[in-house]
């Protein structure tokens, strides 16, 4: 008895639908990916932009939260004290860094997905 669900054929690929892939990954990445029949890649790099996107609201949260706390923007208040980063910020610096790069990789991985795709579906036109 077999346990596992049956594959599904990957879609025939041609110069519009790679361009389609291509655009589906630049505004979320892993779609386009998806779209094309690489389920694997498209998932993983959906996750990680997932979660650069959960990233980048813990930090807008606390961003929120510190602004509300001191009645001033948290950039004021680094300025304020001389240019020193007060308790607990830094934690949450590298979480915001951590999102915008955890996002630009996932972006990367996606654009460079595409233009495989779009080589591939180009490859398979001259023939």
């Amino acid at each position: 008895m077999n346990a596992s669900p049956p594959t599904l054929p990957k879609p025939p690929l041609d110069r519009d639908r790679a361009k389609t892939c291509l655009w589906s990954n630049l505004a979320c990445p892993g779609t386009g990916s998806w779209l094309a029949g690489r389920r694997v890649t498209g998932a993983l790099q959906f996750t990680l932009a997932t979660c650069a996107f959960l990233l980048s609201i813990a930090w807008g949260v606390w961003f929120l939260s510190e602004w509300a706390r001191a009645g001033k923007l948290p950039m004021l208040v680094i300025y304020d004290n001389g240019g020193v980063l007060p308790p607990g910020y830094l934690k949450f610096l590298f979480i915001g860094l951590g999102s915008l790069g955890l996002f630009a990789l996932s972006l990367g991985w996606a654009f460079l997905t595409s233009l495989l795709i779009c080589r591939e579906a180009k490859r398979k036109e001259a023939r």
